[in-house]
C-alpha cells in the first residue's frame, strides 16, 4: 500500500492548508517541463504520485477511509 504522506512529505497529522501548501511545491520542482529526456519521465511519473496523493489527503472522506486502511495494515504487518 502506498503512503501517501511520505509521498508528499507530511506528517501523517498535517492540516489541509499544509498538505495544499507541499503538493504546489512538489509540482513546481518536478513539473516535467522543466526536464528533459528520460528526466522528464520520471517527472511525470512523480507529478502523477503527487496528484493520487493530493487527491486523497485533501478530502475529508477519503483521507479517513485511507487513514483506516493505513492503521489496519500496520497492526497486520505486527
Amino acid at each position: 500500500m502506498k503512503n501517501y504522506y511520505e509521498i508528499l512529505q507530511v506528517d501523517k497529522n498535517a492540516d489541509e492548508e499544509i498538505i495544499k501548501k507541499v503538493f504546489k511545491y512538489h509540482i513546481k520542482k518536478n513539473h516535467p517541463d522543466l526536464f528533459q529526456g528520460e528526466e522528464k519521465q520520471i517527472a511525470k511519473e512523480k507529478v502523477q504520485e503527487f496528484n493520487e496523493a493530493y487527491e486523497i489527503l485533501s478530502d475529508k472522506n477519503k483521507r479517513k477511509e485511507y487513514d483506516d486502511e493505513l492503521n489496519q495494515n500496520q497492526i497486520e504487518k505486527r
